[in-house]
């Protein structure tokens, strides 16, 4: 018997399910926050401004390696075996992109870690005596730690857009402009990251994580509406297969989602909020925590809909 006679819609397309898309909205987070945390640390520096408690950077050491927790205890919770996730870690296949993937990850994981402890190193060492040699010598190696974090940051944003579109089966997700759009979308989700814990935690004013907001909002928006542009447009252009796919924009839950979460929540509103917004308004603990929790939003739905709508259609 052919064993699969019936309708086709009792198979589902979808192998990988929220417990990814989660994951790499979690890796993202991670990755942008410290890339626009050290890019700005890097602002002041080289302009001569204290950085010494700056909000931004302290939201940064705690969404950092937090967020990367988070979305690798769930990619070990998806396994089929999840307490064999160690095999992974001994295994490689220097041919693939998750192989890479998990070099980076292991390197990049200790060394957020490390990072968060010197930016909370008073309070730290205050609590933990023993730690104050091991902070001692990273803080006369701080400079190229955050160059190498850096690097890595910049990797694991990329890396898991690499991964999708290593699947050469399905049209959506195998694109050249996959890795960029998810870079674009980390810097974006980072940076209202960062604004969001500064506000909610370590900023009373509110005014000094302003100048960030306006900084990265407009070009990091612009370079993801254009990677979605370039994305459906290349779709457009491809064999018919390919062409198909194009209606997980204009059909479909996933269609809604798009539009709503990724255009309206992710893009339009935080963009239109700070043109048509009073500039006292701008200032205020409500108008920062809104804006950042639309752009958070909007990135979530992004990596939803990618991972379902990337998956439904197969060429």
């Amino acid at each position: 018997m052919n064993n699969i006679w019936g309708d086709m819609a009792q198979y589902d397309p979808v192998v990988w399910n929220w417990i990814i898309a989660v994951y790499l909205f979690m890796a993202g987070l991670s990755a942008g926050s410290l890339l626009v945390a050290i890019g700005l640390r890097w602002y002041k520096e080289k302009r001569g401004l204290p950085v010494e408690g700056l909000p931004v950077i302290k939201a940064s050491a705690l969404i950092g390696p937090l967020a990367i927790c988070a979305g690798m205890g769930l990619l070990v919770l998806d396994l089929t075996k999840p307490f064999q996730f160690y095999l992974i870690l001994i295994n490689y296949n220097l041919t693939s992109v998750m192989a890479w993937g998990v070099i980076a990850l292991l390197v990049y994981i200790p060394l957020v870690f490390l990072y968060a402890a010197l930016v909370f190193e008073r309070p730290l060492v205050a609590r933990m005596p023993a730690l104050a040699g091991l902070l001692k010598v990273a803080r006369t190696l701080e400079g190229t730690l955050l160059k190498v974090i850096f690097a890595l940051a910049l990797a694991v944003g990329v890396y898991t857009g690499f991964l999708l579109s290593a699947m050469i089966s399905y049209p959506i997700l195998n694109t050249a402009v996959l890795p960029a759009l998810f870079l674009a979308s980390a810097l974006s989700v980072g940076s209202a990251g960062n604004i969001l814990v500064a506000t909610l935690f370590f900023n009373k004013k509110a005014s000094d994580c302003i100048e960030q907001v306006h900084r990265i909002e407009y070009p990091v928006a612009f370079n993801e509406a254009l990677c979605l542009v370039l994305l459906f447009v290349g779709l457009n252009f491809s064999g018919p297969a390919a062409q198909a796919a194009t209606a997980a924009i204009t059909t479909g839950t996933w269609a809604s989602v798009f539009w709503v979460g990724v255009v309206g929540l992710g893009l339009a509103v935080p963009v239109l909020a700070s043109v048509f917004t009073p500039a006292k308004l701008k200032h205020s603990r409500g108008f920062l925590i809104a804006v950042s929790c639309c752009t958070i939003l909007g990135v979530l739905s992004l990596r939803h809909f990618v991972v379902y709508a990337g998956q439904s259609y197969i060429s």
